[in-house]
């Protein structure tokens, strides 16, 4: 497609509470690059402008007429031609802290009253705390299910954000998430971290498998960063160790 003249080259379509259009943001920004910033809550030539692009969905960037999404921030420094200078922690460590945080945020889960998983996590986003919850989840119930074949890679997308119909209350919310902790931690206990193939589809891509822990990691930590905090706003401590954080290439704010 050609982008009509007079607006910036570069531009990234996001949407709130979306923790890779928020990476994404910052990525660009950090740069001191000028763009456009396009919510596509509010933007509805954006959105179509995406769909005409053959993309849906957030976190995507734009330079020039060329477009890519923002799940790999490799791809998206060369397009815009700058440097990442990242470096992934190992696959086994990585493994290992995504069960650390997933433990840490079912202790957050458990503290919500349940009369409070019906407000909103974010006010500008239409995103109740419950399916925040379950979202976190959802992350790694995802990255187990393509592990298993049980998921097409286009199908990964509804599969991370839509909300889960048979969690309404605290009791199913966390029989929701106890079976997920139950089949990470077989997983790996059974090894199934050594037998993962070197690349893997999703739907932003085939990736190595150390981009797809990697993102599947900081994904979590990062929603689950939110309910901690929101969690503290109510009156709790605060769950998750800061050293759980360090090496993820998370993003510096909470939400977009």
């Amino acid at each position: 497609m050609t982008v009509e003249a007079g607006r910036p080259e570069i531009s990234v379509y996001w949407v709130p509470g979306c923790s890779s259009c928020l990476k994404l943001k910052e990525f660009v920004e950090e740069r001191g690059l000028v763009f456009e910033s396009l919510n596509l809550l509010e933007r509805e030539d954006a959105v179509q402008e995406l769909e005409v692009a053959g993309f849906r969905g957030a976190a995507i960037l734009r330079k020039g007429d060329a477009f890519v999404r923002g799940q790999n921030l490799d791809e998206v420094a060369a397009l815009l031609g700058v440097d990442r200078h990242h470096r992934r922690l190992a696959n086994s460590v990585l493994v290992e802290r995504w069960e650390e945080l997933l433990a840490c945020a079912r202790a957050v889960i458990a503290w919500f009253p349940e009369d409070v998983l019906d407000r909103r996590a974010v006010l500008v986003r239409d995103r109740p705390i419950r399916d925040l919850c379950t979202h976190v989840f959802q992350v790694p119930d995802t990255f187990l299910r393509r592990v298993e074949g049980s998921l097409a890679a286009d199908g990964e997308r509804a599969a991370l954000g839509a909300p889960v119909d048979h969690v309404e209350t605290k009791d199913e919310l966390l029989a929701f998430v106890d079976a997920i902790l139950a089949r990470f931690r077989s997983w790996r206990v059974e090894g199934g971290e050594a037998e993962l193939p070197e690349r893997m589809l999703t739907y932003y891509g085939e990736q190595p498998i150390g981009q797809v822990l990697e993102r599947g990691t900081w994904h979590t930590a990062q929603h689950a960063r939110q309910l901690d905090t929101i969690a503290a706003g109510l009156g709790a401590e605060f769950q998750i160790p800061l050293s759980l954080y360090e090496g993820l290439p998370m993003p510096g704010r909470l939400w977009a």
